[in-house]
């Protein structure tokens, strides 16, 4: 599975959760009871592992992820969104060697629609 971050594709991709959240809802009640229901955005989140990592992908998404908004193309059953996204927490990776070369284990990262 590979996921698309501003113009670097990243193919390591083991698990991809996409949810989408409905944000600034506000919920109350007219005089007779019913409930009303006032929703302004249905946003994606995406929680992002990635496999075994290079140290040159671990950088390249340590870089991306300082800046406050990535642009992110993934797939959903509907078919390729891409959409502007905060990266949550920095990458941290578990150092491993495999076959005497040093890669990088267990990244997960969480995504916030803007």
């Amino acid at each position: 599975m590979k996921i698309k971050i501003n113009d670097e594709v990243f193919t390591g991709v083991t698990e991809l959760n996409v949810k989408r959240e409905l944000r600034k809802t506000e919920i109350r009640y007219n005089t007779q009871g019913d409930m009303l229901i006032d929703m302004v955005a249905r946003k994606y989140v995406l929680e992002v592992s990635f496999g075994l990592m290079a140290e040159s992908e671990l950088k390249k998404l340590r870089k991306l992820s300082e800046n406050i908004f990535v642009s992110v193309t993934f797939q959903v059953p509907e078919g390729e969104v891409t959409a502007d996204f905060h990266i949550s927490d920095e990458p941290a990776a578990e150092v491993k060697k495999v076959n005497g070369v040093r890669m990088y284990g267990g990244v997960k990262l969480t995504m916030l629609q803007k």
